[in-house]
């Protein structure tokens, strides 16, 4: 999960989110603008402000759809 979380910090690209969020299971298009060994920031599609979110809080992730990752074909 962190390399994922890593590759949209670093490459400030979308990754596909399941995370609780107000009490609510969500599956989000996130960009991940800061990360720390506790908490996230995210930017979702469409929202205009980031929300910090706990890593426990995040439950997986993975590409977005479309994006195979750096040197992936496919």
């Amino acid at each position: 999960m962190n390399q994922f979380l890593k590759y949209s910090l670093d490459k400030q690209r979308k990754i596909r989110a399941v995370l609780t969020l107000d009490g609510a299971l969500i599956q989000k298009n996130v960009t991940v603008l800061a990360l720390d060994s506790a908490a996230a920031t995210l930017k979702f599609s469409g929202k205009k402000e980031p929300v910090t979110v706990a890593l426990g809080d995040i439950l997986s992730c993975d590409y977005a759809r479309g994006d195979h990752g750096d040197g992936d074909e496919g």
